[in-house]
């Protein structure tokens, strides 16, 4: 690992281990001891033998302890880690070793065997053995909390990354809609038609409300973004007049669901530039709700000129927002979810299929 990530630190955790790790050394020292000096030193008392390692092992978990909260929450990479440490644990090691001589040769061991070098070395080993465990096991802890900060920090720059895209795409409100209504009302207030202008307006005010209202991604109930969508298809009658009709089917529970806001509106507003505005006759816009089993289906149909083409009005608009609609139900539902078109003889359909239980899962 070349650099480290800002983590934090949980002490309580950290104490436990470390805890844990110089009662276990105690406990099987303590055997050893127990065991071994009786019989290599016929029935001697183990006593002063468990007294010099408590107290060289208190002192390794004092600073041990200290050394280790202070260091871990420093966020530096293994090496470096390990280079601070050694600065810090091998003089703590040529300390300890004499210490431990001095105790052992005037209260352990017989005067015979007080001058033997051999004895002296193997201190040096036996005072390096917990020290150097502590070391690993330190280095061992640290990197698994350096390697899930950096996890979790790239997880947190890919939701970053995905919730931008996810307001990019959403906020491409089309200019043409606002020109064509700012049209459509400046045409009603020469027109005089003050009750038919005040109406635009208020459409038209709910419609941007709930635009700019559901600036996240978190789902919203179904009833609510069919009214958002309500109020944009009445801003379209407006414009077109008689000729075009809206007809809704909404399943009852269908409509107990929570989905992303605007979903629907990319469907609506193509329907209406690529099908409905070139039909000179009347128009039909169907917009259907129904729970098929696990899955929730939301379709929009139209009966305009396109539905005449080998493959409809998508090919027309080069997939623009239907593209981003697509990219939408990706980002959000990993594939899961689905936009796809069908053709009748009289009927152009878009569908957005959402499964039930990924609807319950992001909710």
């Amino acid at each position: 690992m070349n650099s480290a990530v800002p983590f934090s630190v949980n002490k309580e955790r950290f104490w436990y281990w470390h805890l844990v790790f110089w009662l276990t050394y105690l406990l099987v020292k303590y055997i050893h001891l127990a065991v071994l000096v009786p019989l290599e030193n016929h029935g001697r008392s183990v006593f002063p033998y468990l007294m010099i390692y408590t107290l060289i092992s208190a002192v390794n978990f004092t600073v041990t302890g200290y050394l280790g909260q202070k260091e871990l929450a420093l966020a530096i990479n293994i090496k470096q880690q390990a280079l601070r440490l050694a600065r810090w644990l091998i003089p703590l090691w040529l300390i300890l070793t004499p210490v431990r001589q001095h105790l052992m040769m005037n209260y352990a061991l017989m005067p015979s065997e007080t001058d033997s070098v051999l004895r002296y070395a193997l201190a040096f080993n036996l005072v390096l053995l917990p020290i150097a465990g502590w070391f690993a096991l330190f280095l061992v802890y640290k990197a698994n909390l350096l390697n899930r900060a950096e996890f979790r920090q790239q997880q947190e720059l890919a939701r970053q990354a995905r919730m931008a895209r996810l307001k990019v795409l959403r906020y491409q409100l089309n200019p043409h809609f606002m020109f064509n209504t700012l049209n459509a009302l400046n045409s009603l207030i020469v027109q005089r038609k003050g009750l038919e202008a005040e109406n635009l307006i208020l459409q038209l005010s709910t419609f941007l409300r709930h635009s700019l209202k559901n600036h996240t991604e978190h789902l919203i109930p179904l009833r609510e973004e069919l009214d958002a969508l309500a109020s944009y298809l009445a801003i379209q009658q407006v414009r077109f007049g008689d000729r075009l009709e809206i007809n809704w089917q909404l399943d009852e529970q269908a409509m107990e669901q929570k989905v992303p806001p605007l979903l629907l509106q990319p469907l609506a507003e193509n329907a209406v530039k690529y099908a409905v505005s070139e039909l000179k006759g009347r128009a039909c816009i169907e917009v259907e709700v129904i729970q098929q089993g696990s899955v929730l289906l939301l379709k929009l149909s139209d009966n305009g000129p396109g539905t005449q083409l080998a493959a409809g009005w998508p090919q027309q608009v080069s997939f623009g927002s239907l593209h981003n609609l697509a990219e939408r139900l990706s980002l959000l539902f990993h594939g899961k979810a689905s936009l796809s078109f069908s053709q009748q003889q009289d009927k152009f359909t878009g569908q957005i299929s959402l499964p039930l239980e990924l609807l319950h899962a992001a909710d």
